[in-house]
Formats: structure tokens, C-alpha cells, sequence
């Protein structure tokens, strides 16, 4: 499941989420395979991202490239901070959340020799 502006669906496309108007209703349902027609109207309806299956779409590293760096900058942002327990804990918690948007991002970028160790250098 990939969230993409809709300039970027293309027909053929299958929705993973239904498209809602800001009460709630339903404007097309999940699974709906996208045509040309459909992505004209939502335009015109200014829709701004839909919710597509798969991940179709190349977003320039803005997948797990993105979160890998982040996960590699944990070190930088927290050398200053090796001896607080609380700062330690908060940096764990960053690097379990970019571990599993690596992993969730491309099954073959997953490896745990990707992660900054968990001891903490300074």
C-alpha cells in the first residue's frame, strides 16, 4: 500500500483505501481500479493523494531510502547525549520505528547490518 499524490496514479491503478469526502462519504470505493476518467474527475474534485495497493510508484528515495538515512543519522543527533538513560530510550525507540519503515519500505534494504548499533556511540 503506497500513499501518492494523484498526479502520479495512473489508470490501472487499484485503490487500498476508500477515497472520503470530509463528512465521511464514501466518493469511490477500495479496490477500484483507477481509469483515466475516474483521475480527471478526482482532479477536478481536488483530491490530493489517494491510497493505491502495491507500491507502484518510485517516489525518488522518498521511500526507504529516506527513513535509512534518517536511521543512520541517530548517531549524529545523539552524540551529545550518550550518558541520559531517557535520551537513550527516546533514540531506541526512533531506530525500532525506522528499522520497520525500512523494512516495510523494500524487503531487500531489511538487513539489520543497515541499523546504527544499539549501544550508542558518541
Amino acid at each position: 500500500m503506497q500513499r501518492i499524490p494523484l498526479n502520479l496514479a495512473k489508470p490501472g491503478m487499484a485503490l487500498a483505501k476508500p477515497i472520503l469526502r470530509d463528512n465521511g462519504l464514501v466518493l469511490v470505493a477500495e479496490n477500484t481500479e483507477l481509469s483515466e476518467s475516474l483521475l480527471e474527475r478526482l482532479a477536478r474534485m481536488e483530491i490530493e493523494t489517494i491510497t493505491v495497493q502495491g507500491n507502484p510508484v518510485d517516489l525518488g528515495d522518498g521511500g526507504e531510502g529516506v527513513h535509512a538515512q534518517r536511521l543512520g543519522r541517530l548517531e549524529h543527533l545523539f552524540r551529545r547525549h550518550g550518558q541520559d538513560p531517557w535520551m537513550q530510550k527516546v533514540r531506541g525507540h526512533l531506530q525500532q520505528y525506522f528499522q520497520l519503515k525500512v523494512a516495510a519500505a523494500g524487503p531487500d534494504q531489511a538487513s539489520p547490518d543497515a541499523a546504527a548499533s544499539p549501544g550508542g556511540q558518541a
